[in-house]
């Protein structure tokens, strides 16, 4: 009813002129994240939210709590008064818990949400550029060459900051950490109109990168922050709701930028001046809302042998430093597991990066379309994407729970199953795209929002399989190591594509053909190297 009776009527009533088709889809699509979070909070609250340990012989209730509770069950509140740091269980004794995940389940839709709008004002801060790039050529005259620079420094600030961030992760506190970024990333778009209007590259590029290496934080933050916050059996719905937020923000950058840019009469520096805007609006409600791990955790925590205080004081520079030099980087190497994971992610990097940059040029220079024009073929992909994300994540998470005994090899058949969908299966519809470039423009969205839903098959693919290898401790830094090359690879395949067009006077078989060979490899791979066991904790 919103839907077809407000946008579709009342918006032109208000002098509205822009089409309202991506923004019904848009309205649409966060309908049916409400929908699907009602859903998931049903799952959630079906379990129950006790866990019941059974001591099979006399044991130490202080030892209990550190290996039983820990270890195995990640618990916190005793229902009972008996466990106490003296007293001693007996055999056959019967002492019920409450689940640290139930203990602040409402916590939980709190920084899953935060964790949403951040990754959609991420999102929305980089295709910025992606969509402003058009006017930007013809007020600049930019060549391709140069549009894939400016846009490959996006990639090159983010893989210059990704392993300080993993190690900065390690020893601070994830909340504040993501609150610095924020503000960076925020401020290095609000400079992007002004570094652009001084004719200075240099300047330009530089704005860009600042954008690049703060939002380098992000992700590892957030795989610290899910570590902490979500159980083992919700992992892939739980990184499928966080890449949805990414897909959310593309598609309200595609939707809404061009109104825009045209409400303030064709300036497309409004869109840096507002989405920087909003990014520091947002610091208040996640400075105040967000806190980094359940407060049982904490407590627990404190119940156990604390540092001195000349180790509590130690800087955090000095933290990163023992990070680093502690941090098990042969290991790293050595594992066959984090070899698949980092070919997945570079494949994966190679075309994302590919489709953020370059979709909107491809049908301005394929089909003779503006932003304008083009704005619903650039939205379906990403609404199919979230859609395909939120889809793998939670029949993955069915699939992991519905067995019999999880085991390593039953959990890494399910993360390869979907990873090669993510991979093999947009190089099919890529290949077909590279074999003949359609005379209509859908037939090209068709085939582009194939390649963006299966590729959101990540999600129960490497991007679940990260927390799998690693404990909370690592889990930021693995993240971080095998983000570097692979930003790296995809900061590469943008700069590339620009003089490869120059190069073949725009002939986008070649793009689109080159994507589907590296997605081939990269899936390859994982399945053929990839395994779920946990090697650092």
């Amino acid at each position: 009813h919103f839907n077809s009776h407000y946008l579709q009527r009342m918006l032109p009533k208000s002098g509205y002129t822009g089409s309202t088709q991506p923004l019904r889809l848009a309205v649409s699509f966060v309908l049916f994240v409400l929908y699907f979070n009602c859903q998931c909070t049903d799952a959630f609250q079906s379990r129950s939210p006790f866990s019941t340990i059974r001591c099979t012989q006399p044991t130490s209730l202080s030892l209990m709590r550190k290996t039983e509770v820990l270890s195995r069950f990640n618990i916190s509140n005793v229902v009972e008064s008996p466990f106490q740091e003296e007293n001693t269980v007996d055999q056959g004794a019967t002492y019920q818990v409450q689940d640290s995940f139930f203990a602040e389940e409402s916590m939980i839709y709190v920084m899953m949400t935060l964790i949403f709008a951040i990754g959609s004002l991420s999102a929305l801060d980089r295709v910025a550029m992606s969509v402003a790039m058009v006017p930007m050529s013809d007020e600049f005259g930019y060549t391709d060459t140069l549009k894939g620079s400016i846009s490959s420094l996006f990639s090159v600030g983010y893989g210059l900051g990704i392993v300080p961030s993993g190690l900065l992760l390690a020893s601070l506190s994830p909340r504040l950490l993501m609150a610095a970024g924020i503000a960076l990333w925020s401020a290095g778009t609000l400079a992007t109109p002004f570094a652009a209007a001084q004719d200075n590259m240099a300047a330009l590029l530089s704005a860009r990168a600042l954008v690049g290496a703060s939002e380098s934080v992000v992700i590892p933050t957030i795989q610290r922050l899910l570590s902490s916050w979500i159980p083992t059996d919700k992992k892939g719905i739980a990184v499928a709701v966080v890449f949805s937020g990414f897909q959310f923000g593309t598609i309200l950058a595609y939707s809404i930028s061009p109104s825009i840019i045209d409400a303030f009469d064709g300036d497309w520096r409004s869109l840096f001046y507002l989405y920087g805007g909003l990014g520091l609006m947002f610091l208040l409600p996640w400075l105040t809302l967000s806190k980094d791990e359940p407060a049982n955790i904490v407590q627990t925590k404190q119940l156990l042998p604390s540092a001195s205080n000349a180790e509590s004081e130690v800087s955090a520079l000095e933290q990163a430093k023992e990070v680093f030099q502690t941090a098990p980087w042969k290991d790293f190497v050595r594992s066959k597991g984090v070899w698949g994971m980092f070919f997945a992610h570079a494949a994966n990097n190679w075309g994302l990066y590919n489709n953020l940059s370059w979709t909107p040029i491809f049908y301005n220079e394929q089909y003779g379309l503006n932003v304008k024009e083009s704005a619903i073929l650039l939205v379906v992909p990403s609404i199919v994407g979230a859609i395909g994300g939120l889809s793998a994540g939670t029949i993955a998470d069915k699939m992991i729970q519905d067995m019999e005994v999880e085991t390593v090899e039953e959990v890494t058949k399910v993360r390869k199953l979907f990873q090669g969908i993510a991979l093999f299966g947009p190089a099919a519809c890529l290949a077909v795209l590279s074999l003949n470039i359609p005379e209509e423009p859908w037939v090209a969205q068709t085939l582009l929002a194939g390649t963006v839903g299966m590729q959101s098959f990540n999600a129960a693919g490497y991007g679940a399989a990260n927390q799998e290898k690693a404990g909370e401790k690592w889990t930021g830094l693995l993240y971080s190591i095998t983000s570097l090359p692979s930003v790296i690879i995809g900061t590469c395949s943008v700069y590339l594509t620009g003089k490869l067009l120059d190069a073949t006077e725009q002939n986008w078989s070649y793009v689109f053909g080159i994507n589907a060979v590296v997605f081939v490899l990269g899936a390859t791979a994982f399945v053929a190297l990839y395994d779920s066991k946990k090697e650092f904790d």
